[in-house]
């Protein structure tokens, strides 16, 4: 599809998008002629949804528009699509995982397989809903009801929750966690206990400098009380909710997901 095309379309949903070659820069390499990312941008007029290509990279098709909920659905010719949308206040793209041709089964796909188990007995219009009888749902971030009760000495305040060590947090009120892998994010990067260690080994001095931080990746988390986030509303779990990622991949492809921390 041209882009004049893809630009109506996604007007049609009151959105702006941006075409442009691929930033050489920001792939620390010579891209391939093929490569793309879609994310969102930001100029004087606000955010926007940025797409950069290669020189050989084939045009994207539009397979649904809904305008009324402000998302489409994009197929890229390499078989990856992409879910277009606003989601509380700003702009989102997600890489849905599966085979779907339309918006509606888009969401679906990104539903945790354990949250679809409850909420598919729901009626369809309220799955939509961010709060319903099987979940509550902010931004990515799935909270299911559970009679689970935790020890007070092992709760957690004001806690985050982040998909990938360069996402905005998620701040829970208070959180119990189990089970998981104990990460160091240094500058960004992820290393595990022992990356990290051979890293700090061979260079002690530069490494020793650079700022650091430690999360748990993966582990089973419930929350209670407020959950707290800059683009979206506050929420509040009254009593204690079971933690589920959606099943999106990557955000941008240039970006390579590490689980969600904790």
């Amino acid at each position: 599809m041209r882009d004049d095309s893809l630009r109506r379309h996604f007007a049609a949903m009151g959105a702006r998008v941006k075409f442009r070659p691929m930033d050489e820069e920001a792939w620390w390499t010579t891209p391939a002629p093929d490569a793309y990312t879609i994310g969102i941008g930001t100029d004087a007029r606000g955010r926007y949804f940025d797409i950069a290509r290669g020189e050989e990279t084939p045009e994207l098709e539009l397979l649904q528009v809904v305008p009324k909920e402000r998302h489409l659905l994009l197929l890229a010719r390499d078989g990856q699509r992409f879910l277009c949308g606003h989601d509380e206040r700003d702009w989102f793209v997600a890489a849905v995982p599966e085979r779907v041709s339309s918006v509606r089964d888009a969401k679906r796909s990104l539903m945790p397989k354990d949250v679809w188990e409850r909420a598919r007995r729901l009626p369809p219009r309220r799955v939509d809903n961010r709060k319903n009888p099987a979940f509550v749902r902010q931004g990515e971030w799935f909270f299911v009801p559970t009679d689970q009760e935790f020890p007070e000495e092992a709760i957690h305040r004001n806690e985050p929750l982040q998909r990938t060590a360069g996402s905005k947090p998620h701040i829970c009120e208070e959180l119990y966690r189990e089970g998981g892998d104990l990460v160091y994010i240094v500058t960004g990067r992820v290393y595990t206990e022992a990356e990290y260690a051979e890293r700090a080994r061979k260079d002690p001095e530069r490494f020793g400098r650079l700022r650091r931080h430690t999360r748990v990746r993966d582990p089973e988390v419930y929350v209670r009380g407020t959950v707290r986030h800059e683009d979206h509303a506050t929420i509040r779990l009254n009593g204690w909710h079971r933690v589920y990622i959606n099943a999106e991949l990557s955000v941008e492809l240039s970006t390579v997901s590490v689980g969600f921390l904790d």
